[in-house]
């Protein structure tokens, strides 16, 4: 009987000694197996552009609708004045297209 007490505990001291490799751990960087910390370091932040290098990139300039409003109110003047034919909406329109060139270019 003390044959087979000594053979089962073998056996089991045998499947209590065998461990599953340890793997490190992806998000925290650590290695059960070496217990080394490593630490991960933040990406540098860059911007994607479709475009070509070497050409500027043209930003959403931000026009209040007062300012569109008062350059249409100079242009529709003008526009009676020369007695030039037109409207209100052509005016809009042109005095956004005015403003818009005029920031682009103090860029």
């Amino acid at each position: 009987m003390s044959k087979k007490k000594s053979e089962k505990e073998s056996k089991e001291k045998k499947h209590a000694t065998k461990k599953a490799p340890a793997k490190p751990l992806p998000a925290a960087g650590i290695s059960a197996e070496s217990g080394v910390v490593a630490l991960n370091e933040p990406k540098p932040k860059t911007k994607k552009t479709n475009e070509a290098p070497g050409k500027k990139s043209v930003k959403a300039v931000a026009i209040s609708g007062e300012d569109i409003a008062l350059r249409a109110y100079f242009i529709a003047e003008r526009r009676a004045k020369m007695g030039w034919h037109g409207d209100s909406t052509g005016d809009w329109v042109e005095a956004e297209r005015q403003l818009k060139a005029e920031a682009a270019r103090k860029k």
